[in-house]
């Protein structure tokens, strides 16, 4: 693993305000990429600026989706192995090489960081196939790969996030929880705490909310609430 190559993408929408630190934090790592790809998703900033003059690859789509952004990036990836950064989030310095290592260590499948944020390679995507265009997108990956057989394993590593999603996101999580809560027998409802903050946690309850209510479980949804309760 430690003489394998690796390719490095990062989708990226408007973060020209935030895009430096991260590029920054991707160069120090230990263990450096062997390429870098940037995907220019409808960035109507100053990103390309930014990153002119570094060693990075930038392409641009037209997506306005972070999950197809992502693969938009892994097909031009020179190489197998992958690591998807994100574009507004700032990463240790052991990032890269704690995930090589886990993945390898532990014969994963995916190993997540936190969020979009993991390794993997384009034999797991080929096997389980590509992302959805979900906003809850990495929830859902992870999801399919386990039921299929696959190792996902999770670290919640440290980070730092240095912009938040907008509110209005957070409600297309809570619809596409819903949905996934039924289809893979997940809790009806977010965690508390999940969202990172008290206003994106009730807004993302209210799309959990009207997702039971589109599928029409809203009261077998509640049904199980104090049962789960009862079981923290």
């Amino acid at each position: 693993m430690a003489d394998e190559k690796v390719s490095g993408v990062i989708p990226v929408h408007n973060e020209a305000r935030v895009l430096e630190r991260v590029l920054d934090a991707v160069d120090r790592q230990g263990r450096k990429v062997d390429e870098l790809i940037l995907v220019l998703d409808r960035c109507r900033d100053r990103t390309r600026e930014i990153v002119k003059g570094r060693h990075v690859r930038v392409i641009d789509a037209d997506y306005g989706n972070t999950a197809q952004a992502l693969l938009a990036g892994v097909g031009e990836a020179a190489f197998e192995r992958l690591v998807l950064f994100d574009g507004n989030t700032v990463v240790p310095g052991d990032f890269v090489e704690t995930l090589l290592k886990v993945i390898a260590e532990r014969h994963a499948d995916v190993v997540e960081w936190h969020g979009g944020m993991m390794a993997l390679s384009k034999s797991t995507l080929d096997r389980f196939g590509p992302f959805s265009r979900r906003s809850l997108w990495t929830l859902e990956y992870f999801l399919r790969v386990q039921a299929r057989g696959g190792i996902v394993v999770r670290l919640n590593g440290p980070h730092v996030r240095l912009r938040r999603s907008p509110l209005r996101r957070n409600l297309r999580y809570g619809l596409d929880y819903a949905d996934l809560a039924c289809a893979y027998d997940l809790a009806p409802y977010f965690r508390i705490g999940t969202k990172s903050g008290f206003a994106p946690d009730v807004v993302a309850t209210v799309g959990v909310t009207l997702g039971h209510v589109r599928q029409g479980r809203l009261l077998r949804s509640l049904a199980r609430v104090p049962r789960l309760l009862q079981a923290l």
